[in-house]
């Protein structure tokens, strides 16, 4: 998937109901959620699928994008398709704050081969008026075929102004070896730390904070779901928070409704 017309292949709606893709006969759209900042007002916007069957039932998204019966080039085209969706949608319907984008690192590597992928998502980005400096890709957990290449790529984007936010960092590939080496603008605390530590097991997060004071990176914490888990956030004195506690993730039309219920 190279080329514009590759992609629109995919697309579905307009600048009037929104934008989706059809793979593989599911449906993917785009759910927003908010992410705040530590006076509770809005910083951004994490960008999030959703999948749909053909008959408009809802299916669990991590265990389609992950499953191993996926080849790794399908998974490199939604990847990309769901950036353009969320990118188009943002742009529309949205249009204020920080987007946060997730990618794979093998798509990223996928591009740093392809140098079309690049050439295409920069100037779109411009082409829908937003500003590079408000769009954070976000780096997934998954582990990477090639490190190196991984590290290579981030670097050349980073050179050309993008910034980059590391998610659910303490599981899986999300460590401190990645952050040292990464050194992201953002570093997301995987919401298991944060639970640990309501629990009584404060050690990983506090050390997690550590290394995003190393590596020079503002804090996210993930899992904010209640009260308590604010309260927390608040002593630790993290730069931004996202959880159920600020908002769900919301489906286009569910957004535009809670926009106009708030004015």
């Amino acid at each position: 998937m190279r080329t514009v017309h590759d992609i629109e292949h995919y697309l579905r709606g307009t600048t009037d109901d929104g934008f989706s893709f059809v793979y593989q006969d599911k449906i993917i759209k785009s759910a927003f959620q908010p992410i705040v900042n530590q006076d509770n007002t809005v910083f951004g916007f994490e960008a999030l699928m959703r999948v749909y069957d053909a008959d408009g039932m809802r299916c669990q998204t991590e265990p389609f994008f992950t499953s191993r019966h996926l080849p790794l080039f399908d998974k490199i085209n939604i990847d990309r398709l769901a950036r353009v969706i969320h990118l188009r949608n943002f742009a529309h319907f949205i249009h204020c704050g920080a987007l946060f984008l997730n990618m794979s690192p093998d798509a990223l590597i996928d591009n740093r081969d392809h140098e079309s992928g690049n050439n295409l998502l920069f100037p779109r980005v411009k082409e829908l008026g937003l500003n590079l400096k408000d769009i954070y890709f976000e780096l997934l957990e998954h582990h990477c075929t090639d490190d190196q290449q991984l590290n290579a790529v981030l670097h050349g984007m980073r050179r050309k102004g993008v910034k980059v936010a590391m998610d659910d960092y303490g599981s899986q590939a999300s460590s401190e070896v990645r952050a040292l080496t990464v050194k992201p603008d953002i570093i997301k605390m995987d919401k298991s730390l944060l639970q640990e530590y309501l629990n009584g097991h404060p050690k990983r997060l506090n050390e997690a904070l550590s290394v995003a004071k190393t590596v020079g990176a503002k804090v996210l914490l993930e899992g904010v779901e209640d009260k308590r888990a604010y309260n927390v956030a608040m002593a630790l004195n993290v730069d931004f928070m996202q959880g159920y506690f600020f908002g769900r993730p919301l489906l286009l039309h569910e957004f535009m409704k809670q926009s106009q219920s708030a004015v």
